[in-house]
């Protein structure tokens, strides 16, 4: 007589590969992002210490995010740094999906590259007028003919608090060429060339939305995330001035935004406080 496996059997055997698979799958997926997170951290210091690199070769200044016309290969961190960087997958987060959502209708994704980071370009009102107070800021200041107070370019050893100012943030569906893809000023009046708010645990937690080509896109679904990618756990990748990096909530990086410099001390876009 052969034997056979009987129809409660083979309903048992089911049921227990579909209970070790909904077990096991959470964790493969657990393990993969944690193994994405890994390597995005590596990816943003490594371009944090070619930033300070660059910066040592340059009489301790670090580079510009952007020229005046806002066009990347005339000048910006992206560019200046390739010769220390010298392999683009070192700017790209493994689970940044890359829209083009945001990018201007003119660009062309066959030529334009994505990138993951954006630099603390931050511009805020500091009671009296409108200031940068990054550490990699655009050439909008007045001596550069634009219409905020400088500097435009910083060094190292002006910033106060090397270890607690941020440089870099993870900045998803960003590009290389103009703009707003590779910097974070705070100006969301510049949002349409891609999204610029700093994170404010001050925020009222509703989505940031930013429109563009016609379409509404939601950055994140709260606002007080700012413009930093938080893929992680609602954690966003930083790099600091001093070339260490860390994933944190976002909004723990500004928590009690203030508008003059010598309040504004926990706020670690602020390069200028003391």
């Amino acid at each position: 007589m052969k034997k056979a496996f009987t129809l409660i059997e083979l309903l048992v055997v089911i049921a227990i590969i579909a209970i070790l698979a909904a077990i096991l799958f959470p964790v493969f997926a657990q393990a993969k992002a944690a193994a994405k997170k890994t390597a995005a951290l590596s990816s943003i210091k490594q371009t944090s210490l070619a930033v300070l690199i660059y910066s040592g070769d340059s009489d301790d200044v670090l580079p510009y995010a952007s020229g005046t016309d806002w066009w990347y290969p005339n000048g910006s961190w992206v560019w200046g740094t390739q010769p220390y960087i010298k392999s683009y997958p070192l700017l790209l987060d493994p689970s940044d999906p890359k829209s083009h959502a945001l990018w201007p209708s003119w660009m062309d994704p066959k030529t334009t590259l994505s990138i993951s980071f954006a630099s603390n370009s931050m511009v805020k009102w500091n009671g009296t007028e409108n200031q940068v107070v990054g550490v990699i800021n655009m050439l909008q200041t007045y001596d550069q003919g634009g219409w905020y107070a400088g500097p435009g370019t910083v060094s190292q050893t002006n910033v106060n608090r090397i270890a607690e100012t941020i440089m870099f943030a993870s900045h998803y569906n960003g590009q290389n060429l103009w703009g707003g893809g590779a910097l974070l000023s705070g100006v969301t009046g510049w949002d349409f060339s891609g999204p610029q708010a700093i994170p404010n645990a001050k925020n009222n937690g509703t989505p940031y939305v930013v429109t563009a080509n016609g379409a509404t896109v939601t950055v994140n679904a709260n606002n007080r995330n700012g413009a930093v990618a938080c893929p992680y756990s609602n954690n966003g990748l930083f790099a600091f001035t001093d070339g260490h990096a860390k994933a944190m909530n976002p909004a723990q990086t500004n928590p009690d935004q203030q508008n003059t410099a010598a309040a504004d001390t926990k706020n670690m876009w602020n390069a200028t406080r003391s």
